[in-house]
C-alpha cells in the first residue's frame, strides 16, 4: 500500500484566494481477485479554494475505461481543467483513480505477457519476441470492484468533510461506474452528471466463473485514440479549438503510466489499462432514482449512447446534445459543459427546468431539443 502523505499544491487565483491540489492514497481492502484482501491506496485527487474547505458542495469526477482521472479532468494546459473551473466556482472538488490506472495499484500489469493477446503485436519486437501466453490467466477488474472502490473513496471524502451526500461526474465509461454507485447508494449520492454515457453493457449480472478466463491488459496506441477515437469525430469547423491538446494529453497519459511509455514505439509509447468485466448497466439505470444531467456529443455514436438516457428510472433527469465527439471537455465547447455541470450541481435545473431535452451550443446557449 503507498503510504505517502498527502501532498499539496499552492497556486495563486486572480481573485488573491489560494487554490489548493492535494493528492492522497484513500485506504482501501481490496476487492479485485488479483489483489483479493490487500489493503491498498487508491489515488485521491482533490481542487478547493482554501476559503471553501468545509463550506463547498463536494463532487467526485470518476474516469473511463483508459485516462486516470489526472488527465482526464485536470490536465494542466491553458483552461482545460474541469476540476479547476469547478474548484473556483466554489466547489470542492475530487477525483478518484481506480486500481490498473495511474497512480492507483497495477497488479499482475508489469509483465508483457499479461497483455492481452489481441494487444501483444504492438509490443513485438522491442518488448516482445513474440506472443507469449498470460503468467495471469484472466481478466483483471470488474464493475464490482469499481463500485467498491467508489464507496471506500466516497465514505473517505464524507469523513473528510463532514457531510451527508456528495455528488458524482463520470465520463465514458466513467458513467456506468457512478450510475452503479448511485443505484445501489442513493443515500449518500446528491446530484450526477453523466457525459458521453457508455453504451449499455452485454450482460446485467457476473461472468460465470469469476474472475473471467483472458489477460489482465489490454492496449491503445496513440493512433487508436487521437486518430480513430477523435480525430475521426471531428465533423464541425473549428471544433477542437487547441489541436496540440492532443499531444499535451498524450505525453500526461504516457507520464501517469509510466512503463507503458517504454513498451511502444519511441518517442511515442502505449497506454495500458486493466481488462475489465463489465455489467449491470442497463438494470443500474432502471434503478437510478439521483438527478441526472446527461452530455451527448451528437458526432459520438450518438443513439446508442443515448439508450442510457433513455433508460434512467429518475424523473429528475436532463439531457443535453452537445456540438462534440466523445472529447467534449477538450474541445471548444469544453465551457459549455463545465458552467451546465457547475448549474445542474448547484440547483439541479437546466433552464429552470427539471426535466427535459435540449441542445447546446459553444457559446453555452440552451435550446429545447426539436
Amino acid at each position: 500500500m503507498d503510504t505517502a502523505p498527502a501532498k499539496t499544491t499552492v497556486t495563486t487565483t486572480a481573485g488573491g484566494d489560494r487554490l489548493l491540489t492535494v493528492d492522497r492514497f484513500v485506504p482501501h481492502v481490496s476487492t479485485v481477485p488479483a489483489n483479493l484482501g490487500r489493503t491498498v491506496g487508491l489515488h485521491l485527487r482533490e481542487k478547493v479554494l482554501a476559503s471553501a474547505i468545509g463550506k463547498a458542495p463536494v463532487v467526485l469526477f470518476l474516469h473511463g475505461g483508459y485516462s486516470p482521472s489526472v488527465v482526464a479532468y485536470d490536465l494542466d494546459y491553458k483552461d482545460y481543467s474541469w476540476m479547476a473551473q469547478l474548484a473556483r466556482a466554489g466547489f470542492d472538488v475530487f477525483a478518484l483513480t481506480h486500481t490498473g490506472y495511474g497512480a492507483s495499484p497495477k497488479p499482475m500489469m508489469d509483465d508483457p505477457c499479461n497483455v492481452d493477446a489481441a494487444f501483444q503485436d504492438q509490443l513485438i519486437p522491442k518488448v516482445l519476441k513474440g506472443r507469449c501466453a498470460p503468467r495471469y490467466p484472466f481478466k483483471l477488474i470488474s464493475s464490482r470492484t469499481e463500485w467498491d472502490e467508489i464507496e471506500s473513496a466516497v465514505d473517505s471524502i464524507m469523513q473528510l468533510r463532514q457531510v451527508e451526500k456528495i455528488s458524482l461526474i463520470g465520463w465514458s465509461t466513467g458513467t456506468p461506474r457512478a450510475g452503479g454507485f448511485a443505484a445501489t447508494h442513493p443515500d449518500k449520492v446528491d446530484r450526477m452528471v453523466l457525459l458521453a454515457p457508455s453504451p449499455f453493457f452485454p450482460s446485467d449480472t457476473p461472468p460465470e466463473p469469476m474472475p473471467q478466463p483472458g489477460a489482465p491488459v489490454i492496449l491503445q496506441s496513440r493512433d487508436m485514440l487521437m486518430v480513430k477515437r477523435w480525430e475521426n469525430d471531428v465533423r464541425a469547423d473549428g471544433q477542437v479549438e487547441h489541436p496540440e491538446v492532443r499531444e499535451v494529453m498524450w505525453r500526461e497519459l504516457m507520464f501517469q503510466d509510466g512503463l507503458g511509455a517504454e513498451w511502444g514505439p519511441d518517442g511515442v509509447g502505449v497506454m495500458r489499462a486493466p481488462n475489465r468485466m463489465n455489467y449491470g448497466w442497463r438494470a443500474n439505470c432502471a434503478r437510478i432514482r439521483t438527478p441526472t444531467l446527461v452530455m451527448l456529443g451528437e458526432f459520438d455514436n450518438y443513439e446508442n449512447r443515448r439508450d442510457s438516457w433513455k433508460g434512467l428510472a429518475s424523473t429528475h433527469k436532463v439531457f443535453v446534445k452537445l456540438t462534440a465527439s466523445h472529447f467534449a471537455h477538450y474541445e471548444r465547447g469544453r465551457h459549455t459543459v463545465h458552467k451546465l455541470a457547475e448549474d445542474w450541481l448547484r440547483a439541479g435545473k437546466m433552464d429552470g427546468a427539471t426535466s427535459g431535452e435540449y441542445s447546446a451550443d459553444w457559446e453555452g446557449k440552451v435550446s429545447l431539443l426539436k
